[in-house]
């Protein structure tokens, strides 16, 4: 999966480099994960305008429409630890009816390393009725999706019935994003926050496949909840609505050892 950066005849490439800062790595000098999709965040909507400017968050909006990321799955060649500097690439894929999607990679900037690569799939989603808007069919002059011999497969991510630990969090107003909804990234630091001290501090990323299922609001309260697979070094997580137990977010990830 390469950005073709340099043949960027339809403004679908954009790259970017991004500094670390001091608080966005962890005790062991790893990029925290939410950190990562952070600026991943960022850039994609730098990506859409750069594309076309029609598309931006702010004129979607003033339509009362709004972009939602779904699925999402990230590789990691090394994962990012004393990083200073990360250049992150993103390329617009096309659509593909409901669905839009768009690549990254990442390097570090000092080395010119690979770090990750990943894939995402995006929604345009009425603000008001939760509808879904067809790309394909609303905005003719999308460009369509092809598929590549090396694109990366977003895998399926499933619930289980039987957590081996949970906790709960209360929605703050810092973790609301443009939409007036829980920004993407908290839902990762949610996960993330459950497994127990000595497996973070002993794994680090390998991959993560993500699922966005509904939305949360302001002052409602969330339960994490994580089953380990620590054989095969995998967690699943499912952060749900605490007062009705509908599932919000489904997280798999693997980790290699320290």
């Amino acid at each position: 999966m390469t950005i073709a950066i340099i043949e960027d005849v339809d403004n679908k490439t954009l790259e970017l480099d991004y500094p670390v800062a001091v608080g966005e790595s962890d005790r062991q000098y790893y990029l925290k994960p939410a950190a990562l999709f952070n600026y991943m965040q960022d850039l994609a909507a730098k990506g859409i305008n750069h594309y076309n400017p029609k598309y931006c968050w702010d004129e979607l909006y003033k339509q009362g429409l709004g972009w939602f990321l779904i699925k999402f799955r990230v590789e990691f060649d090394n994962y990012p630890r004393h990083i200073s500097q990360i250049n992150l690439q993103t390329e617009s894929r096309g659509c593909q009816r409901l669905n839009a999607f768009r690549d990254f990679e990442a390097f570090d900037k000092s080395t010119g390393e690979r770090l990750f690569r990943a894939t995402s799939s995006w929604l345009i989603v009425n603000l008001d009725d939760k509808s879904l808007v067809n790309v394909q069919q609303q905005y003719p002059d999308f460009p369509l999706f092809e598929k590549r011999e090396d694109d990366l497969v977003m895998k399926k991510v499933r619930a289980f019935d039987t957590p081996d630990f949970e906790k709960t969090f209360h929605v703050r107003y810092d973790d609301l994003d443009i939409n007036g909804h829980v920004n993407n990234t908290v839902y990762i630091t949610w996960a993330m926050e459950v497994l127990d001290y000595e497996f973070r501090s002993m794994h680090v990323l390998k991959s993560m496949d993500i699922y966005f299922k509904h939305e949360v609001q302001y002052g409602e309260d969330i339960l994490s909840q994580v089953k380990y697979d620590k054989e095969n070094l995998v967690t699943e997580h499912v952060v749900r609505k605490l007062s009705t137990g509908e599932e919000l977010c489904l997280i798999r990830s693997e980790y290699s050892k320290i």
